[in-house]
């Protein structure tokens, strides 16, 4: 969701970077950059451990979630990415059903899709909360794969992390890597494709990369 559906990976970098300021701890722009595509119960355990913060894991990871969910409520705050829309639409007119697998609480991917009106063109959503193990791992993705009966091989997944590329990857499926401003130097070559825009790509398009082989 975050930096393929939503244009919100700077809002949550802003966030974040408040957060470590106020904790005190010297997180740099480079080793934030590690934490996108993670949950942020991934991102505060590591940060724990490494700086040996004092708060509880629960109370910075709620602090995290209520401060964005302010931010949604904000007009224009976390506007959609450019070429959504029109994706959207081609993949409902062609019937193909699409997934939100997100990182993000369930409460923060509803909150998204419901305020911006594009909750009916996804048959479900998996959150961070929904799955042990977060990004690289593929859980995330073969959980929802399973929810919607299908074969991994068959899937394709849109993401804009290396982390997330990577866990995809392991998952089995095919991925197109959406490369933006917030991507900074990430790698990811892993991906079967990379695009600037989601205007770049539309429902043949992914037929033609499903149907070609690994």
């Amino acid at each position: 969701m975050d930096g393929v559906i939503v244009d919100s990976e700077q809002v949550y970098q802003e966030i974040e970077r408040q957060m470590y300021d106020e904790l005190g701890i010297p997180v740099s722009p480079e080793e934030q950059r590690m934490f996108m595509g993670t949950s942020e119960r991934f991102m505060w355990q590591y940060l724990m451990e490494k700086y040996q913060i004092e708060p509880d894991m629960d109370v910075l990871v709620q602090k995290e979630r209520l401060r964005f969910m302010a931010e949604i409520n904000q007009p224009g705050r976390i506007p959609l990415m450019p070429g959504l829309m029109e994706l959207l639409e081609d993949l409902a007119m062609y019937e193909i059903p699409s997934w939100v697998a997100s990182s993000s609480s369930g409460e923060i991917i509803e909150k998204v899709l419901l305020t911006n009106n594009i909750r009916h063109y996804f048959k479900g959503i998996t959150s961070g909360d929904d799955v042990k193990n977060s990004k690289p791992a593929p859980d995330i993705f073969l959980k929802t794969a399973l929810k919607a009966g299908m074969d991994p091989g068959k899937c394709l997944v849109i993401e804009d992390s290396e982390n997330g590329v990577r866990a995809a990857r392991s998952a089995g499926m095919k991925v197109i890597a959406l490369l933006h401003q917030q991507s900074g130097d990430l790698n990811l070559k892993e991906a079967d494709k990379i695009i600037h825009s989601l205007h770049e790509i539309n429902t043949a398009f992914i037929r033609q990369l499903l149907l070609n082989p690994c």
